[in-house]
């Protein structure tokens, strides 16, 4: 079952790619579950004392069964797997066509394209109950800011579109997140509690949510000092809301690990696509 979607960037819809996921889950339980065998009879439990005695009804109209002793509990259980796996089977095939006809319904840019396909004359006269996204990342990546000063003699690098940043890792990471089409601020001033203004070497836009999610590198964790001071700016990112793994990414190297291509584009793709 694949279903295919018309509007632009939909695959990067959270509910798209939860119902997505859903979907192959329940695929693979129907695949676990197999075929059902076709065992004749019907199985009828009765309770004895502290007990379960159990019974096979094969004939219409038997109200009672035949009664089955231990030694043949697997004729119950046989019984009781088949109708536990006929339920189940139902109700993933009517999840799975629910969920179908929801995402061949499902147009996440609707909202957004009922603005834009307005003639441009039309536009201009209208307050969208919702900024397009294309004119909110536009606005978010053209935000006015002051970002730290670099150091005079500092080592120049520059990304592949000419953003000037403090290290090679950096330009790991800025380059990776231009090819995944995430935008981002380079030393965004951010207040932390406990520390003042920090500048955050990427404050990024996750576009399918308009999160923001700050993107720190600590490449010297092999110095003792800086690793200390790499560990109080998480606590005080923690303490001001922070989440790793949610709002805030953190990566490492030292000189005997350094930063992956793989690395940053695996961070790229669970967290902010």
């Amino acid at each position: 079952m694949q279903t295919h979607f018309e509007d632009n960037n939909a695959i990067n819809d959270p509910l798209i790619e939860m119902l997505i996921s859903r979907q192959e889950e329940n695929l693979s339980l129907l695949t676990q579950i197999g075929k059902t065998k076709n065992i004749s009879g019907n199985l009828r439990v009765d309770k004895c004392r502290q007990s379960y005695q159990y019974y096979i009804v094969t004939q219409k109209g038997d109200t009672k069964g035949t009664y089955l002793p231990r030694k043949e509990i697997r004729k119950a259980k046989a019984l009781a797997q088949r109708d536990y796996n006929r339920a189940v089977e139902a109700i993933i095939k009517k999840q799975l066509a629910a969920i179908d006809a929801f995402l061949k319904a499902y147009r996440p840019n609707a909202l957004d394209q009922a603005f834009t396909k307005q003639h441009p004359g039309r536009r201009a006269l209208i307050a969208p109950v919702r900024e397009p996204d294309s004119e909110f990342i536009e606005a978010w990546r053209h935000l006015p800011y002051t970002g730290k000063a670099f150091e005079i003699n500092a080592p120049e690098f520059y990304t592949a579109n000419g953003v000037r940043v403090r290290s090679k890792s950096e330009v790991i990471i800025a380059d990776a997140l231009d090819r995944a089409g995430i935008p981002y601020r380079y030393e965004f001033p951010t207040g932390v509690k406990g520390w003042g203004t920090l500048y955050p070497d990427f404050t990024c836009l996750r576009p399918s949510t308009r999160e923001e999610v700050i993107w720190e590198h600590f490449g010297l964790m092999g110095e003792p000092d800086y690793a200390e001071n790499a560990v109080q700016k998480l606590a005080h990112y923690a303490a001001s809301g922070y989440t790793i793994g949610k709002t805030l990414i953190a990566t490492f190297e030292s000189a005997a690990t350094p930063l992956s291509v793989k690395q940053v584009q695996a961070y790229i793709k669970a967290l902010l696509t």
